[in-house]
């Protein structure tokens, strides 16, 4: 199949699953794939649901609540990409954004691209300094930074080898998912607030997803930019 192909027919079992599980679909699901990852988008993801628990203040609770909806709905769709669509998929990560209820899901392939070679992009060497500096604010610089465009208004940015110690004995503990939203609260911040693309290009940012895959010590930062950027670094 094309990827164009394969592309809508995950669409569309994403669509069914949430249909399926939970009787509601989010508003739009986007799918981009090439030959280092999956990456899907379910916009206005569980609309009343959230917009509700965010006009309470109930933080813990929408968090809860889409760790559950998602955690539940992944590994089927993992299946499916892997088995039914013959996408190795090696792991996978999750984030949202508050701001347009969004949810975003990434399936990283068992030998993606671009960990065999550096897609060099105009001042790639700059952001990645920036991100390296960012990083060790908040834990340690790390071993290696890969990047690369998915499409013009997304950066895909995979930091390998940040763990110290004390995170490496919490998830040993038992406290990986507490480490995750300590972690993802802490850094989303750091990451939008003092983007590295603010003296680098005119882009606007308009999000960024985080998550980690602890077995790999390896995370994946997703920048999201408005469509058509006023500078174009691509």
């Amino acid at each position: 199949m094309s990827n164009y192909t394969v592309s809508d027919t995950i669409r569309y079992k994403t669509l069914a699953l949430f249909a399926e599980h939970f009787g509601i679909s989010p508003a739009r699901v986007s799918v981009r794939l090439n030959d280092s990852c999956v990456m899907i988008c379910a916009e206005r993801f569980l609309q009343p649901i959230v917009e509700s628990l965010i006009h309470e203040g109930s933080h813990g609770a929408l968090q809860s609540t889409r760790e559950l909806m998602v955690g539940y709905l992944l590994p089927e769709l993992c299946r499916y990409v892997r088995d039914d669509c013959e996408l190795p998929i090696g792991a996978h990560a999750y984030d949202w954004n508050d701001e347009d209820l969004s949810c975003l899901i990434f399936m990283l392939l068992e030998e993606p691209a671009c960990l065999r070679e550096n897609q060099v992009y105009p001042e790639q060497p700059r952001i990645h300094r920036q991100i390296a500096s960012l990083t060790y604010d908040v834990q340690r610089f790390p071993d290696k930074i890969y990047s690369f465009w998915m499409e013009p208004a997304l950066l895909v940015v995979i930091r390998d080898g940040t763990m110290v110690q004390v995170e490496k004995a919490l998830i040993e503990d038992g406290h990986s998912e507490a480490l995750r939203m300590s972690k993802r609260r802490v850094e989303k911040t750091k990451f939008f607030e003092e983007s590295p693309f603010n003296a680098v290009t005119k882009r606007h940012l308009r999000g960024v997803y985080l998550d980690w895959m602890f077995p790999q010590d390896r995370s994946i930062l997703v920048y999201v930019f408005d469509v058509m950027p006023a500078s174009p670094l691509t």
